[in-house]
């Protein structure tokens, strides 16, 4: 059997087929496959099969590149359906060898073009479909390893291996009588259409192509109050030049008089008409035109012979607040009988789509299934492990600095060049959860392995430090290498972490778990909680605190951990151990900690103020100032004197959570105008935080280096970090740093606790960090309305700066960690104006 290419076929050998087979509808048409290939796809591979010189097949077959996830995807129609086309009372041993025959093929252009997935599906309205020999179980599925159904989230198709969502297309049988077919609409649908008939509304079908441009001037009146993206006038012309004039499509109005409120685009074919797209005008709607509109072309298909009436899918089991429910939900009002539409899919690549499990967090949410943050452009996460990174003492680590790493998040096959490239220059690679070509390139093989929950994983160089056991929330990849050293290890031994020494010159370094989307989720929160946000007070005081958004992750964990630290010491170990990467020292000077005091106004009394200055000594000091500060210009000019003091904002929301963003620009205002200086930190009166981060949007707005808003009270590690980074945010790694605030005098109220308690709470933490060996940064608020009751925080805080904690405003600790120089000694005591200079 001979595989023939669609343009070498010709129509006039393909359209017989596609005319007469029973499985094959105007979609097959080889006008319908040249409209496909100009408007949709990237390229056109469909085929044909040709035996002793007849044609025994055809295979519409189109490739498509980016789409969900960025996924490359070989397919044979995506809404407009087709597959594999035989002809008509063809024996079952010759049918046999053309689907065999087809699949070889499919699989063929699978292995060449590198895809990552294949769907394919067979179309409702072919007569082999709506009769009772239909197949309900494909033959791609039963023989050839495909997955039955496609999943689907609020906005689409979200393909997933083993998940799929019912997709029921709506199709009325025509064959009843029209009082049968209004009694079958329903109650709100025939009220509509009598509504409809009373205010005189008329159905018109066009007879010339030209009504295309009313169709088009209504399209565009509805796209301006929807949102919808129209496709291109071309497109709609295409399909009037193709099948216009063979009656296969069709143009429908209702009019008001002499104006056309509403326009429906119909396909016809094989005894059955398809609902392609439909406008109405909005100023019209009260008339109920669509619902007229649809029973009217009900009743013209009927009378023009035609058996069925297919308004499309309906999603039925998911939320009915998905975008997806709303915009199609009311097909079902017509009287339609659901039919579920086949099609699936063979995942080539399913790490791919393991890896990807982040942007299809919202589709799953709502039906339980495991969720993740959102998914992130190459170069995005690139950007962020190189942020990390600086932070954790490679102090230059970018792709356009000679000697450093060069960074890949989700390398494909297309960046092997580049890779070899930096090897060859003597540089490190390090390719986080390269693509399986990428990783094959340097002859490592990849393997992706689920988990159900967090994975405890080992670092193989990590001694009996704390940084030895890495938690990673996702499923993960798993190399081998004849040559490879493994790095982070699983429970069963294999590499998750696989460093190739020399690979064409410098060393590559294989991460196969999420580093990124680690990371994130430990720093950051689950967006997947904020849909879910508790309602009653936290420590007794009302306000949304964001520890809801950290429960999961830390769920069984010792939140005494610092589990995102953990990851990024492994891999700036790793790179100094394997890749001659050299690290800086964390903090100045080579120093085990830094310490920043905070003190939020909360309306304090001045006297407190001097109070606290006195019992912080020179220790340096960050107040955030509220809108209803007692301070005046005079009172902080006077506070600032020969001191260290920075000022923030304390912006004020609670009685109002809804106009954050409106009152935080009025408070940022205020700001200025009492400090003569802009806001550079933040930190919400009462930690709101209005769900994932949304309050980050107004600080970004308003040019807010950084902020702390994010609560440990007694030294718990909600964030799972005691270092400061900047908040990755829609696909973007922004200039707002955030860091923790591990300790406030919040303890001396809601533990109890005394002075010698709550001073053991901040030396405790303290000692933690000089014990992991890992630096870090302890913030403690201490609101000088509190004074009188927490002198022994006082006292531990000057204590730490006495055993060599460096002490910093909260701008000073962003900006060390934002501009650190590369040497420590005079030149960056000078820069930074540190109090031992």
């Amino acid at each position: 059997m001979k595989i023939v290419g669609f343009h070498e076929l010709g129509p006039d050998r393909w359209n017989p087929l596609a005319a007469s087979s029973p499985e094959a509808w105007l979609t097959h048409d080889a006008a319908w496959v040249g409209i496909e290939e100009r408007f949709f796809a990237a390229t056109n591979l469909s085929f044909g099969l040709v035996e002793n010189g007849d044609v025994v097949g055809i295979q519409p077959l189109y490739l498509n590149e980016s789409g969900v996830f960025g996924e490359r995807l070989l397919h044979s129609g995506i809404h407009r359906h087709t597959g594999l086309a035989i002809p008509e009372g063809i024996d079952r041993s010759t049918m046999r060898a053309v689907r065999s025959a087809a699949m070889k093929q499919i699989f063929a252009l699978g292995e060449l073009y590198d895809v990552d997935r294949i769907q394919l599906n067979s179309h409702n309205l072919a007569p082999a479909n709506r009769s009772a020999s239909r197949e309900e179980i494909p033959f791609w599925v039963r023989d050839f390893g495909f997955h039955l159904g496609i999943a689907f989230g609020p906005h689409g198709m979200t393909p997933f291996p083993g998940l799929s969502t019912v997709n029921a297309d709506q199709l009325i049988d025509l064959d009843r009588s029209e009082d049968e077919l209004f009694a079958n609409l329903d109650d709100g649908c025939r009220r509509a259409v009598r509504k409809a008939i009373k205010a005189g509304l008329e159905f018109e079908l066009a007879t010339d192509r030209s009504a295309l441009d009313s169709y088009l001037e209504i399209a565009r009146e509805s796209a301006a109050r929807t949102g919808e993206v129209l496709p291109p006038a071309d497109y709609y012309q295409a399909v009037l030049e193709s099948f216009f004039s063979q009656g296969r499509a069709h143009l429908l109005f209702a009019r008001a008089q002499e104006i056309r409120l509403a326009g429906l685009f119909l396909l016809s074919d094989k005894g059955a008409v398809h609902f392609m797209a439909g406008v109405s005008r909005p100023d019209e709607l009260n008339f109920r035109p669509n619902d007229f509109l649809h029973w009217s072309a009900m009743l013209w298909a009927k009378r023009a012979g035609f058996q069925t009436y297919r308004l499309g899918p309906w999603f039925p089991e998911v939320p009915r607040d998905w975008p997806i429910s709303k915009v199609s939900y009311f097909k079902t009002k017509f009287g339609s009988k659901a039919r579920p539409i086949i099609q699936g899919s063979m995942f080539r690549r399913p790490e791919k789509y393991i890896r990807e499990l982040p942007a299809i967090r919202d589709s799953f949410e709502c039906i339980g299934h495991r969720t993740a943050p959102s998914s992130l452009t190459a170069q995005t996460g690139s950007e962020f492990v190189a942020h990390l990174l600086r932070v954790f003492g490679l102090a230059q680590a970018s792709a356009s600095s000679d000697g450093t790493p060069v960074v890949l998040y989700r390398p494909q096959g297309t960046d092997v060049d580049m890779a070899r490239a930096v090897l060859a220059s003597g540089r490190a690679v390090a390719a986080v959860l390269p693509a399986v070509e990428f990783a094959e390139a340097f002859a490592v093989a990849a393997e992706a392995r689920t988990i159900g929950s967090a994975q405890a994983l080992r670092a193989e160089t990590a001694g009996t430090r704390p940084w030895k056991r890495l938690r990673t929330l996702h499923s993960y990849m798993r190399f081998v290498a004849p040559d490879g050293v493994p790095i982070v290890s699983d429970d069963e031994g294999r590499a998750a972490w696989l460093c190739l020494s020399n690979a064409a010159g410098g060393p590559i370094m294989f991460i196969g778990t999420d580093f990124v989307s680690d990371i994130v989720r430990y720093r950051q929160g689950d967006p997947a909680a904020a849909a879910k946000r508790p309602a009653e007070a936290m420590w007794g005081f009302a306000g949304e605190r964001p520890n809801y958004l950290f429960e999961g992750q830390l769920a069984g964990e010792s939140l005494r951990e610092r589990p995102a630290d953990w990851w990024c010491e492994a891999l700036a170990d790793a790179l100094a151990r394997y890749c001659g990467v050299s690290r800086l020292p964390m903090l100045p000077n080579g120093a085990v900690g830094a310490i920043v005091v905070t003190g939020d106004d909360d309306q304090a009394a001045l006297s407190c103020y001097a109070q606290q200055r006195e019992a912080l000594g020179s220790t340096p000091v960050t107040y955030f100032l509220h809108p209803l500060t007692k301070h005046t210009a005079s009172t902080l000019k006077q506070l600032k004197s020969g001191r260290k003091v920075e000022l923030g904002l304390h912006p004020d929301a609670l009685e109002h959570p809804d106009r954050y963003a409106e009152l935080f620009a009025d408070q940022a205002k205020w700001f200025e105008q009492l400090t003569g200086e802009g806001a550079r930190t933040v930190r919400n009166h009462g930690f709101l935080n209005d769900g994932y981060w949304r309050h980050a949007t107004a600080w970004n707005a308003h040019g807010v280096k950084g902020s702390s808003n994010l609560p440990g009270l007694d030294g718990c590690i909600l964030n799972g970090s005691l270092l400061p980074a900047k908040l990755l945010l829609d696909d973007r790694l922004t200039e707002h740093w955030s860091v923790l605030t591990a300790i406030g005098d919040g303890i001396v109220f809601v533990h109890g606790w005394d002075d010698q308690q709550s001073a053991d709470c901040i030396l405790g933490l303290a000692e933690r960090i000089r014990n992991d060996g890992v630096p870090g940064v302890i913030v403690v608020n201490l609101h000088p309305e509190n004074i009188g009751k927490t002198q022994g925080m006082h006292q531990a805080v000057r204590k730490l700066v006495e055993d060599g904690f460096v002490p910093w405003t909260m701008s000073e600790c962003f900006e060390w960690f934002e501009r650190r120089p590369s040497q420590s000694g005079s030149a960056a005591r000078r820069r930074f104006a540190l109090p031992w200079s």
